[in-house]
């Protein structure tokens, strides 16, 4: 089932004899459960789609669909809303707080979330304990390893349990055993029917997803299933 389209999608960053086109009239398909990979030389546009794809961004022209829903027809505190509900998020240098404990970084996006939500101690709890993480619940983000730290990332991209995971090189700053234990994790995300985009340049990692989408200046060049 389709969960994401998107229909001549264009991005041009600054005006005249400095205008960069990062996206060129992009199309693209997501259905739910799908784990992709974005691949393409620094400057195509992979982050520049991925903020598009979550909302972060617009495009200058073009149609963009999650659900059915027309995102560009929505006003800011709807925008902000399905960004809220729909999407998590994780990045390459983990982006947390270095003066928040692991359960205070992950419980960042409950408390922006519009639900009353009372038992968020055992919502973290539960999420971490699939982690392998349970122990560091009261640890600070400078007593963990690059791999601990970007486990706490996708719990906390998870503790809304948003239908689409957007990870721009989760496994950049790791090294190959603990980028293949992060990709693992995802790999047991798609199995609870979560739809996962991730943006890399290893294309171990990359083998790994259902499909990989290539975009090259621009454009997505091709769009092939992987072997896996």
């Amino acid at each position: 089932m389709e969960l994401i389209k998107m229909r001549s999608i264009v991005k041009t960053y600054g005006k005249h004899e400095t205008a960069v086109n990062a996206l060129k009239g992009i199309d693209l398909s997501v259905n739910k459960g799908e784990l992709i990979a974005i691949v393409g030389p620094s400057g195509s546009g992979k982050t520049t789609l991925l903020n598009i794809l979550g909302c972060l961004d617009s495009p200058d022209s073009g149609e963009y669909f999650v659900d059915d829903i027309n995102v560009e027809s929505l006003n800011s505190n709807k925008l902000a809303k399905i960004r809220n509900l729909k999407f998590g998020f994780v990045v390459q240098n983990f982006a947390l707080l270095d003066d928040y404990t692991v359960f205070e970084n992950i419980k960042i996006p409950l408390d922006y979330s519009e639900s009353k939500i009372k038992n968020k101690k055992e919502i973290i709890s539960n999420i971490l304990k699939k982690l392998n993480m349970e122990d560091k619940i009261n640890k600070y983000p400078t007593e963990l390893s690059g791999g601990q730290c970007q486990r706490v990332s996708i719990a906390r991209a998870l503790v809304n349990d948003p239908e689409i995971i957007l990870a721009d090189e989760p496994t950049g700053s790791l090294d190959k055993k603990m980028g293949q234990q992060v990709m693992d994790i995802f790999k047991s995300i798609k199995n609870e029917k979560k739809t996962i985009i991730i943006v890399t340049h290893d294309m171990d990692i990359a083998s790994q997803c259902d499909r990989i989408i290539k975009i090259e200046d621009g454009n997505v060049e091709n769009s092939d299933y992987a072997l896996v």
